[in-house]
């Protein structure tokens, strides 16, 4: 049948200067010279075209074969690459005419400051409809801006979260409308001067990402700026907490770093680094090995955070003290460390206050040393015989510095004998009586006589009633009645 209407057609078919298929479904019935010329002898429609625009050709023709249209034009691109406007009616019985019309041209009401972005034989791709469709059904917004600043384009769903219906600020300037000083004033700007931007932002509880391409003419000189933005909320709230913990780094005394195998910084961000006179992002790309080849510490920590190992250390660099914990990040198969992570804490305040604090408690500890010296003197009264003064109040450091004391001299003078005097002592606890107990019985451990001289009578009563036994020590009134006696025993 198809045949029969080739035949009827007859010259006015091969007459046709424009490039002519007749088509039954997909194959190539007949075609005339013009057609053989452009195209070739082919014997199915679609392996004419590129594989993208094959199912816009296919729609074409059998929309018409079925009668739902008397006549389509479509823009297709050929196998070739070449793109033409194309147009198709049906001849009946199922058969269709498809004729190449010629170049396709730019779309008429495309703004003359974004003609750039379209080729002179582009026609509208498939794959054109089918991202505006996707972008029909996102939170996104599209926009494009003049070079004078005039809006050209302001399209998207996204439009509703700024109180905005697609189209109602076409024709305004952006630069009059946007704040001096604002993000979307200061981004324009800088595109529209030929810089292509991408970056994000948070408005509410919403998180954006954005980009800025400029669009140039023949000459290469910016004619309009094209911008897209998606609102990307999915993981909105861990994105809004990492944000919200960065712009906390730029407050806070730390310093974020990343470093792979190989030394390359990979992350350097916090308000700590202006402390170490380095500015955020200032050590990205940079080998840190080489950096600090000198520091064998940084050497070590390295080793040890690439052996798996996540610890705890210290630094210093210059005048400032650093605590950082390092953290090991392995490959996807767990099997090596490919990056490790370190949080850096400026810790010299604490350091310092720690080191006074050192300094004072040792300070402290001499003069209770020098006090227990001057409260205890060990007085050689005779030779071989040591007598030791106490006054005031008797606890556990300074019996133990005396006792050390007490010892030392013992020893190192060989003495025979060691008077301890307390006469200086008004009142005794269980403790004091103890510590006392516990001097006389080192005392004799190392071959040396105890005694004990000038306990008063509320010192006597109350080492009675704490039942500490001093009834195998030897006690006098006096020191002189203990040194009496002990050089009288000499004697004898």
């Amino acid at each position: 049948m198809i045949g029969d209407i080739y035949r009827h057609l007859g010259g006015m078919f091969d007459g046709c200067p424009d490039p002519l298929l007749l088509v039954e479904g997909d194959v190539v019935v007949a075609h005339n010279e013009a057609a053989r010329l452009a195209l070739g002898e082919a014997s199915s429609l679609l392996t004419l075209f590129d594989a993208a625009d094959r199912s816009v050709v296919s729609s074409a023709c059998a929309a018409v074969a079925s009668g739902q249209s008397q006549k389509s034009t479509f823009f297709a691109r050929l196998a070739t690459g070449t793109a033409n406007r194309w147009t198709t009616w049906p001849t009946g019985h199922g058969g269709v005419c498809v004729r190449m019309d010629g170049p396709a041209e730019p779309r008429a009401d495309i703004p003359a400051p974004l003609s750039p972005l379209v080729e002179k034989d582009e026609p509208v791709p498939l794959r054109t409809v089918l991202l505006g469709k996707i972008f029909d059904r996102f939170e996104g917004i599209l926009w494009a801006i003049a070079k004078d600043g005039t809006i050209l384009v302001s399209e998207g769903k996204g439009l509703a979260h700024f109180g905005l219906a697609p189209g109602a600020i076409v024709g305004m300037n952006a630069l009059q409308i946007y704040p001096p000083g604002s993000v979307a004033r200061e981004e324009t700007e800088r595109a529209l001067a030929g810089e292509e931007l991408y970056g994000d932002s948070i408005e509410g509880m919403s998180y954006w990402i954005r980009r800025l391409t400029p669009v140039r003419d023949a000459a290469g000189n910016v004619s309009a700026i094209v911008g897209f933005s998606l609102r990307a909320n999915e993981n909105s709230e861990e994105t809004l907490q990492a944000k919200a913990l960065i712009r906390a780094l730029a407050e806070l005394p730390l310093a974020i770093w990343a470093m792979d195998a190989d030394g390359t910084c990979k992350m350097s961000l916090g308000n700590g680094l202006k402390d170490l006179g380095i500015m955020p992002g200032e050590l990205v790309g940079t080998n840190l090995y080489e950096l600090y080849s000198n520091r064998e510490d940084f050497k070590a920590d390295m080793k040890r955070a690439f052996a798996g190992e996540q610890f705890v250390s210290g630094t210093s660099f210059a005048t400032t003290h650093w605590r950082n914990t390092i953290i090991p990040v392995r490959d996807t198969f767990g099997e090596r460390v490919v990056r490790i992570y370190s949080v850096a804490e400026n810790v010299t305040d604490h350091v310092e206050n720690h080191r006074r604090l050192e300094e004072q408690l040792a300070l402290i500890q001499s003069q209770q040393q020098a006090i227990v010296g001057l409260s205890s003197p060990v007085i050689e009264v005779w030779q071989g015989v040591l007598v030791v003064p106490l006054i005031g109040s008797i606890d556990q450091a300074r019996a133990s510095i005396l006792l050390e004391r007490l010892l030392t001299e013992v020893v190192g003078r060989q003495s025979s004998a060691v008077i301890l005097d307390l006469t200086g002592v008004d009142t005794v606890d269980a403790e004091a009586a103890q510590h006392l107990s516990n001097v006389m019985r080192s005392v004799e451990l190392v071959g040396a006589t105890g005694l004990l001289s000038g306990i008063g009578p509320s010192v006597a009563k109350t080492m009675v009633d704490l039942g500490v036994d001093m009834q195998s020590r030897r006690t006098y009134p006096t020191l002189a009645e203990a040194l009496r006696r002990l050089i009288g025993a000499r004697k004898r």
